[in-house]
């Protein structure tokens, strides 16, 4: 089966509905692949039917919005082995466009990823983007960690994906605690993220290795190395974990069968818990306390308490118009069956919005969002 694409689609609001003028309201749909070709689904044809009905009510600057959307949608599907992923919808105002609203969205990348995609929305650089950890909302929105001040968010809805940190390091070191690491300065051989102040997992690792009383600058004072990779499953730590060409791991991106953890688990590595202090001192940053399963890692003869690392949230800031944030959810719920997640169940749509094990939710819903999901019994 081929991947599913991404496709916007674009459907503009009811005349008589509108306050606020806003021209299009913006959701990312998908196509399934089911005989060895981009197929529409019974549910796409229907949504789009609605479209077409609403489209004969538009003016001409709209039906060149909505063709340009298509047009990027549809040239990503054929060209994306070749094209960037870092994904930004703007609909700015024109001259034309006296009373209506801006609307941007921001997905991925440098600029709409990690760190900074929080700093992005909370300061309406964007309206709407991704950020994941889900923990990571929480710490903005707290104006904890690396965020200076309290930021307005607000989550528009949780999208499941199961994840934790992991703290790996080789048995023949004798490492019970972190703690041991920090007294006996171990050079060990670490494996982990690139470094930087936008590289969340990096930042979340850093910021629990400073609870123990040390860093990876001291990890390269005593006499060790430090690998970054850009993914948890980068070629050149599989390779080294399988030459025992390093001794420890501290990342994230353990969900996978057949991953990086499984294969440290293989060879000789074991996890370290972290200590209920320390992970209480993480819990008052934004982040939520977890477990590493006993039941899904059997070489564990308890589960190893750490912290969360789960869910893409789509978050929004407290400004948006609750039409739009309404628009937004009624969108996805529209297209649940058919949008793509990070998990093997559908889309729930009342853990969409409540939250869950796969993707905690601690910062508040916007009210527009919250109205659709009232409105249709999931809250």
């Amino acid at each position: 089966m081929l991947p599913s694409w991404p496709r916007v689609i674009v459907a503009a609001p009811q005349t008589s509905q509108s306050s606020i003028g806003a021209p299009l309201c913006v959701a990312v749909d998908n196509l399934f692949d089911s005989v060895g070709g981009l197929t529409l689904t019974a549910e796409l044809n229907k949504f789009q039917e609605a479209i077409d009905d609403m489209m004969t009510d538009l003016e001409p600057p709209q039906i060149r919005a909505i063709t340009g959307l298509e047009l990027a949608a549809g040239v990503f599907a054929k060209c994306s082995d070749s094209l960037a992923t870092q994904l930004q919808v703007s609909l700015g105002l024109g001259k034309r466009d006296r009373g209506r609203t801006e609307f941007r969205i921001g997905i991925n990348g440098d600029v709409y990823g990690g760190i900074l995609a929080p700093l992005e929305v909370g300061t309406r650089r964007v309206d709407i983007a991704y950020v994941n950890p889900a923990a990571m909302v929480t710490v903005a929105y707290r104006g904890k960690g690396p965020y200076k001040q309290k930021l307005p968010l607000r989550v528009l809805g949780g999208f499941p994906s199961w994840d934790r940190i992991a703290l790996v390091v080789s048995k023949d070191l004798g490492v019970k605690s972190l703690h041991d690491i920090a007294k006996r300065k171990i050079p060990l051989r670490v494996s982990t993220r690139f470094s930087g102040v936008n590289n969340g997992t990096y930042y979340t690792i850093s910021a629990l290795l400073s609870h123990y009383g040390f860093s990876f600058g001291h990890i390269k004072k005593w006499g060790g190395r430090v690998q970054e990779c850009g993914r948890p499953f980068a070629a050149e730590r599989m390779n080294a974990i399988g030459k025992r060409a390093i001794n420890a791991v501290f990342d994230e991106g353990v969900s996978t069968v057949g991953g990086w953890l499984d294969l440290a688990l293989e060879n000789g590595f074991e996890i370290i818990p972290i200590e209920l202090a320390i992970v209480k001192k993480m819990e008052q940053m934004g982040y939520t306390r977890a477990v590493l399963p006993k039941k899904r890692f059997k070489q564990l003869t308890a589960d190893a308490l750490t912290i969360d690392y789960s869910g893409w949230a789509l978050v929004t800031h407290k400004w948006l118009p609750d039409r739009v944030a309404y628009a937004a959810i009624q969108t996805i719920d529209e297209k649940s069956k058919l949008l793509p997640i990070d998990d093997e169940k559908p889309l729930n749509m009342k853990e969409l919005c409540r939250g869950s094990e796969k993707c905690p939710l601690q910062v508040p819903l916007h009210p527009g969002a919250a109205k659709y999901y009232r409105e249709k019994g999931y809250l």
